[in-house]
C-alpha cells in the first residue's frame, strides 16, 4: 500500500446529461472512461473501490471492489456512495479520495498534494482542489473520521458534496491545470476532449 488512502470512484449517477447512458462505461480513447480514471489514481492510492448502481459486473471486471448504494441512502446522489463505503473501508485507511468516473485527465499528484495539506493540519477534516474555475468538490480528500457526520447530513436533507464540505474544516489545494479536472458529462464535452 503506497498511502493510507482509499480512492472511491463515483459511478452511481443516472447519466441524465448523457441521455441516461452510464457515463463511466462510455468509450473514450479506446477504453471506458472509468478505466482512464482508475489508471490515473491507482498509483496514488492504497485501495480502490467503485460506487455504481448499474452494470456492476462491467465495473467489477476492473478487479476492484464495487458497491451499490445501500437502501438507506438510495437516491441521495454521490454522497450515497460515500456513506455506503464508510463502514467497508479496510484497516489502515485513514483518508478517502473522491473522484468522478468521467474525469480521465486528473492530476498525477491529486492525492499527494491534498494529503500533504491534511497531514500538516491535523485539525482539518478535508481538502478540496481548486482551479481558476473554482472548487472541485467531487475530487475532495476526506479524513476517515469526517465520514461519521455524513448520515446526519443526509438524514437532514443534505445532498451536495459542496454542502457537506461546508460543514467540515476544509482546506484548499490550488491546481493550475483546469483541463485536468474536465468532466465529460455530456456528449459535447466528450467530443471536445476527444479532439
Amino acid at each position: 500500500m503506497t498511502e493510507p488512502v482509499a480512492v472511491l470512484l463515483l459511478a452511481g449517477g443516472e447519466g441524465r446529461r448523457m441521455g441516461g447512458r452510464d457515463k463511466g462505461l462510455l468509450p473514450w480513447c479506446g477504453q471506458p472512461l472509468y478505466r482512464h480514471v482508475l489508471a490515473r489514481l491507482a498509483p496514488q492510492a492504497g485501495w480502490l473501490a467503485i460506487s455504481a448502481n448499474r452494470h456492476l459486473d462491467d465495473y467489477a471486471a476492473s478487479g476492484h471492489a464495487v458497491f451499490a448504494d445501500e437502501a438507506a441512502w438510495q437516491g441521495m446522489g454521490p454522497l450515497a456512495g460515500v456513506a455506503t463505503l464508510a463502514d467497508k473501508l479496510p484497516d489502515g485507511i485513514d483518508y478517502v479520495q473522491l473522484v468522478p468516473c468521467d474525469a480521465p485527465l486528473l492530476p498525477d499528484d491529486l492525492v499527494a498534494r491534498q494529503l500533504a495539506i491534511l497531514q500538516a493540519e491535523p485539525c482539518a477534516d478535508a481538502c478540496c482542489p481548486s482551479t481558476i474555475n473554482g472548487p472541485q468538490p467531487v475530487c475532495a480528500l476526506l479524513r476517515r473520521g469526517a465520514l461519521v457526520r455524513l448520515p446526519d447530513y443526509l438524514a437532514g436533507g443534505g445532498r451536495s458534496l459542496r454542502g457537506f464540505l461546508a460543514l467540515l474544516e476544509c482546506r484548499v489545494a490550488d491546481f493550475d491545470d483546469t483541463r485536468a479536472f474536465s468532466n465529460l458529462n455530456d456528449p459535447q464535452s466528450l467530443a471536445r476532449l476527444g479532439e
